[in-house]
């Protein structure tokens, strides 16, 4: 199965896991009825009674609503449990040709409940279905409906910025510290109370540097303009912002010197 965006490192365990389960629930299950070949369908319950569900065998199956694919469905995945149970679900679709192996709901059931293994796999196969839910909501959310301002919290090797960006805020650390990378090098040490971002924000160009959580850490992220006013009424964040950029300036100049040293050493 493929989800739609990069899942997390969570969502791809289970992704991973729910692989497994399906192996296991489909070992040794007798799927007597001839395989189908289908091609560019809107529904695929259109062509099927809502009792069944299948294996892919060949090409693939996708998961969408509203026009957008939500999940895609390989070799070997089991689709259609939820639809079985005539729940309101996305419909399963494809554009291209997909091979199908159609499995009979009570058939499948009655394999899974005449072997105490299989109860245990299929009691899995539900949770993780349902933990996997919940990461690519909690994924999504992530992604589409993160805040453009205020405080936001970051876990340990979150992306706070992205070197490249274009960068239209400017970030001050509430608490927590944060590294810096440049071409995945790093290059220094954020922490509480340091401001970062401003020189994108300022230039309108891309993003010299990434900035990536060290550990738990709360960042105040303002609007560039918002910022230029700040500074207009509060000279003071203007001074801590040049004191900021001082401080890193001596320290880049300091590892080139030592990296100058590495490079031609002393006779």
């Amino acid at each position: 199965m493929y989800l739609s965006g990069q899942p997390s490192p969570s969502t791809a365990e289970l992704l991973s896991r729910m692989q497994y389960l399906t192996q296991q629930l489909l070992k040794d299950f007798d799927a007597n009825e001839a395989s189908v070949t289908l091609e560019g369908i809107d529904d695929l319950y259109d062509y099927f009674d809502r009792d069944k569900l299948f294996i892919v065998q060949d090409g693939m199956l996708h998961l969408s609503k509203n026009g957008q694919t939500l999940a895609s469905f390989e070799e070997g995945d089991l689709v259609g449990v939820s639809h079985s149970f005539h729940m309101q679900v996305p419909i399963l679709r494809t554009d291209e040709y997909v091979e199908l192996v159609p499995i009979d709901r009570d058939d499948f059931l009655r394999h899974i409940y005449s072997d105490k293994r299989r109860q245990h796999f299929w009691s899995h196969y539900l949770i993780c279905q349902n933990a996997l839910l919940l990461n690519y909501l909690s994924d999504q959310a992530r992604q589409e409906v993160k805040p453009t301002a205020g405080f936001q919290n970051f876990s340990a090797g979150e992306v706070i910025i992205k070197q490249g960006d274009v960068g239209d805020h400017v970030y001050t650390i509430i608490s927590g510290e944060a590294d810096v990378f440049v071409d995945n090098v790093k290059v220094g040490i954020l922490s509480e109370d340091e401001v970062f971002g401003a020189m994108a924000a300022f230039t309108r160009e891309p993003r010299t540097a990434s900035v990536i959580a060290a550990n738990h850490c709360t960042v105040m992220a303002v609007p560039q303009d918002d910022f230029v006013v700040l500074i207009e009424a509060q000279p003071k964040a203007a001074v801590n912002l040049i004191e900021n950029l001082a401080r890193r300036i001596t320290i880049m100049n300091q590892q080139l010197i030592e990296l100058s040293g590495q490079g031609h050493p002393r006779e």
